[in-house]
C-alpha cells in the first residue's frame, strides 16, 4: 500500500478503536440501528443459501452479523476480522467460540478462501483515499471469495447523513462490480438510505441446485 492510504487505514483504525470503546450499546458502537443492521444482512441471506457454507466477515463491528446469521445457517464455517483491536476484543466477549482477527485486509497474507466474503457499512465515514479503499477492499473480497462478494453501502440518493458520514454512488459502485465480473447483483429497494452489491463467480443458472416448481427451461 501507499503511504497515503496506510495513513488512511490508521485514522479509520482509530476512530473504531475509539468507537468500540464508547459506553452505550453494541449498537452505538457502529453507528447503526437495529432496523437497518437486520435489512442489511438480510440482503446476503434471504437470497443466498449460506448452510454449511464458510464466511469471512470483513469490517466484523461487534459481531452482529454472526448473531443473524446463526439464526438461518447455523453451521456457517464463520471468520470476522477487523481493523480495530477495540472491536474485536469486543467480539471475543460476546462470541468467545468464534474466530476472530485483527488485521488489514489488504495486506493479510492468506491462502485460504471462503464461499462467501461480505462487508456490511465498513466504507460510510469520511477518510482520505475514500474510493481507493472501498475499490482495493472489493477486489480483495472476490479474490477471497469461492461463490461470491458482497457489500453493503450508504446511497447518494438519500439526504441527511452527519458530516463525518460517507454515502456512495449506486452507479459508479455498479461500474465497479462490472469491472470485476459479469455476475452482479444489486439491491436499493430495501431502506431508504442503503443499498447492497453481490459479485458472484457464476452465473444464478449455474449456481442454483433445482429450477423453481413449474419453471421451465425451453
Amino acid at each position: 500500500m501507499t503511504t497515503s492510504l496506510q495513513s488512511s487505514m490508521a485514522l479509520l483504525q482509530q476512530h473504531w478503536d475509539n468507537m468500540a470503546r464508547q459506553p452505550g450499546d453494541d449498537l452505538s458502537k457502529v453507528d447503526s440501528s437495529a432496523r437497518s443492521q437486520a435489512f442489511r444482512f438480510m440482503m446476503l441471506s434471504q437470497f443466498n443459501d449460506l448452510r454449511g457454507a464458510s464466511l469471512l466477515d470483513v469490517g466484523c463491528g461487534v459481531g452482529d452479523f454472526l448473531k443473524h446469521v446463526r439464526d438461518v445457517a447455523p453451521d456457517i464455517r464463520y471468520t470476522g476480522v477487523d481493523l480495530s483491536p477495540a472491536m474485536v476484543e469486543r467480539c471475543r466477549e460476546r462470541f468467545p467460540e468464534a474466530r476472530f482477527e485483527a488485521l488489514n485486509v489488504l495486506t493479510w497474507n492468506i491462502e485460504e478462501r471462503w464461499d462467501y466474503v461480505t462487508a456490511f457499512a465498513i466504507h460510510n465515514v469520511v477518510t482520505e483515499n475514500g474510493w481507493e479503499i472501498l475499490e482495493a477492499t472489493t477486489r480483495r473480497q472476490y479474490e477471497l471469495c469461492r461463490v461470491a462478494a458482497h457489500l453493503s453501502l450508504l446511497t447518494t440518493r438519500f439526504r441527511g447523513y452527519a458530516a463525518h458520514i460517507r454515502p456512495w454512488d449506486p452507479e459508479r459502485l455498479l461500474a465497479l462490480a462490472f469491472s470485476i465480473t459479469p455476475y452482479v447483483s444489486l439491491r436499493h429497494d430495501y431502506l431508504p438510505h442503503d443499498f447492497s452489491i453481490t459479485l458472484y463467480r457464476e452465473p444464478l443458472a449455474d449456481r442454483i441446485q433445482q429450477w423453481p416448481a413449474g419453471a421451465s427451461l425451453d
